[in-house]
């Protein structure tokens, strides 16, 4: 399961964002993961805790924001949603296409912990 060692990196810069801005703790994470990531959702939903475990992301609510794939034409230049098993051009049926969103996985927001609130 390569979604412990993602959680594992992905605590690990939280904990570097927490230092850098004098947080407490992380509440809240937003991950955004496309279709094409290579990260399956639940996999990482389950790891997320125990490798948070002990750091200052222990708790936190972990979003996961699924992004679909969309793809760039080169026959018809339309950009479409398309099947990650069937990767064409929604418009035209065209193959030449270029994948435009869909194969990230980025840390979108984190929500942190001050001795004073949260921001």
């Amino acid at each position: 399961m390569h979604e412990l060692s993602i959680a594992e990196v992905l605590v690990i810069q939280l904990q570097r964002l927490a230092d850098r801005e004098g947080a407490r703790r992380v509440t809240r994470v937003v991950l955004r993961i496309g279709a094409l990531s290579g990260v399956e959702p639940e996999a990482l939903r389950f790891a997320f805790p125990v490798a948070a475990e002990g750091s200052c992301a222990e708790g936190a609510d972990l979003i996961l924001e699924e992004a679909p794939l969309k793809v760039r034409c080169d026959d018809c230049g339309a950009e479409t949603p398309a099947e990650p098993l069937a990767i064409r051009c929604a418009a035209c049926g065209g193959d030449r296409v270029r994948i435009t969103d869909g194969s990230e996985m980025i840390l979108q927001s984190a929500e942190l912990a001050f001795s004073g609130g949260e921001r």
